[in-house]
């Protein structure tokens, strides 16, 4: 993170190098919401919360993505973010390799969406993936090297895919993601293998996560935890054409103290429906998580461990090309108390 710097600064100076390269691609996402949130207190707040400046280059065989967020995350302060930073090589129609910042290739929304929300049916991301004010469950960033294989079936019949990582894992809570220095000697693996439909199956994806990796301990006083040895099993299951969309994930997180036989499981899963009718778009999405009790990982990211069940119904109104207005509604249900919350959001991509 580096607060002191202003997004319109970033975005000059990405509008200066994209001139100096005709083929340079720029592209600008974000949002602005209004939301009434019903606890204890009734709430309500305009928000302005994040821009995200988005390049690419494509030089034969050769491209590269630098992705950067100013960003309110959680807070009244805009902040930037490097979110991707990585260069890419694709010897092969069926073989590609990517290194550097880049979204981890685990489950299906944390690589297909990026940050434009214009491109989301709901108006932010599943838990699992991204909470409000707090970096989700999931290693969905990380500083490594990625390589996808594609296998075609023939005849319309699909693909099967793989990718492969090795990154430097997790940092001493969700929100920190090494990307100068590992803190320990191991390097975490995930595996991504998928079904791809074509032909009469276009839009269907059905994949499978292994993920493994040592999270450092943390040492600041006051939220300590030790090292710990973590395990994630995901998988889910897509349908997405140009009416129906459907995505429904699901992931199971297994943290064992190092040199001990302490374990904490924690489980989440989602779904979300939707159905197009011109330019407007219905839809809901479930979503629910189990805590293990007392995760020291998830604790002290600050994290609130207390499972809950989420509705959320909403339409999307596509304006234009590039402007989405969606209204969302949402009832939360965890273990001590019932939420509602109305938010209304205008997303652009230019």
């Amino acid at each position: 993170m580096r607060p002191g710097v202003s997004s319109a600064v970033l975005a000059s100076a990405l509008a200066v190098a994209g001139a100096a390269r005709g083929d340079t691609a720029i592209n600008f996402f974000g949002d602005t919401n209004y939301y009434v949130d019903k606890a204890e207190v009734t709430t309500n707040s305009f928000q302005a919360s994040s821009l995200d400046v988005f390049a690419s280059q494509t030089e034969g065989k050769f491209s590269f993505v630098g992705e950067l967020i100013a960003e309110a995350f959680g807070s009244n302060d805009f902040a930037i973010d490097v979110d991707r930073l990585e260069v890419a090589y694709a010897p092969r129609s069926w073989l590609r390799l990517r290194a550097g910042r880049i979204r981890s290739a685990f489950g299906y929304y944390g690589d297909a969406y990026q940050n434009g929300k214009f491109f989301m049916l709901p108006i932010s991301w599943p838990d699992m993936y991204e909470g409000a004010g707090f970096d989700g469950m999931l290693p969905s960033h990380a500083v490594g090297l990625h390589a996808d294989v594609a296998h075609e079936l023939g005849s319309d019949r699909g693909k099967l895919t793989l990718d492969a990582e090795i990154l430097n894992g997790r940092g001493i809570d969700t929100g920190e993601v090494p990307a100068f220095q590992d803190a320990n000697q191991t390097k975490a693996i995930n595996l991504r293998p998928r079904y791809v439909g074509q032909g009469e199956l276009a839009g269907l994806i059905v994949g499978a996560n292994v993920y493994v990796d040592q999270i450092p301990p943390d040492t600041t006083a006051g939220v300590e935890h030790p090292a710990l040895h973590e395990l994630i099993l995901g998988g889910h299951l897509v349908y997405v054409t140009d009416r129906i969309h459907f995505v429904s994930e699901l992931a199971w997180i297994r943290h064992r103290t190092f040199g001990t036989d302490v374990v904490q499981h924690t489980t989440a899963l989602f779904a979300e429906l939707g159905y197009t009718f011109g330019d407007y778009t219905p839809y809901v999405r479930y979503e629910a998580t189990w805590f293990a009790a007392g995760d020291p990982y998830f604790t002290t990211s600050g994290i609130e461990t207390v499972g809950f069940h989420r509705v959320s119904p909403g339409v999307k109104y596509a304006a234009s090309a590039s402007v989405a207005f969606k209204l969302q509604g949402s009832i939360n249900i965890d273990e001590q108390d019932t939420d509602y919350r109305v938010v209304a959001q205008a997303a652009f991509a230019f």
